[in-house]
């Protein structure tokens, strides 16, 4: 059985290659590319897994954390963003405040073999009916 995965990211280049990387690691993918198509699709489907931008048109990917927090998701969070390091790790806090199961943050341009290992580190994970305990250092 394949995991499930909610990419949210409002780049359309972008989220194709995010799709396309989380589908060779093994994972279904769900695109959505607003605040509001995130929390939708949150709400109304099952989901192993998110990444997420932080930058969505006028809005922030914090709002989002917000919506996962609420219906206690429990699986884990990949930050991906083009934001600048204090911004990123920001996040990562209140991701953590939020009792996400946030893992580092993954800046733009994203290192796609990273990607790839994390998200196959994931999926294998769920595959056992687990997750990967949070990795040191995203607490900065």
């Amino acid at each position: 059985m394949r995991n499930e995965l909610l990419v949210i990211e409002d780049a359309d280049v972008h989220l194709s290659i995010l799709r396309k990387i989380a589908t060779q690691a093994g994972f279904n993918t769900t695109g959505v590319s607003s605040v509001d198509a995130a929390c939708a699709a949150i709400q109304n489907g099952h989901f192993d897994c998110v990444t997420l931008d932080l930058s969505l048109g006028e809005r922030s990917g914090t709002e989002v954390l917000e919506s996962l927090a609420k219906l206690k998701f429990r699986g884990p969070v990949l930050i991906i963003s083009a934001s600048e390091d204090d911004a990123l790790y920001a996040s990562v806090r209140i991701a953590n405040f939020l009792d996400l199961n946030v893992y580092p943050p993954l800046s733009k341009p994203i290192n796609l073999t990273l990607l790839r290992r994390t998200l196959k580190q994931i999926a294998n994970a769920s595959d056992r009916h687990g997750w990967p305990e949070r990795q040191a250092g995203n607490d900065r």
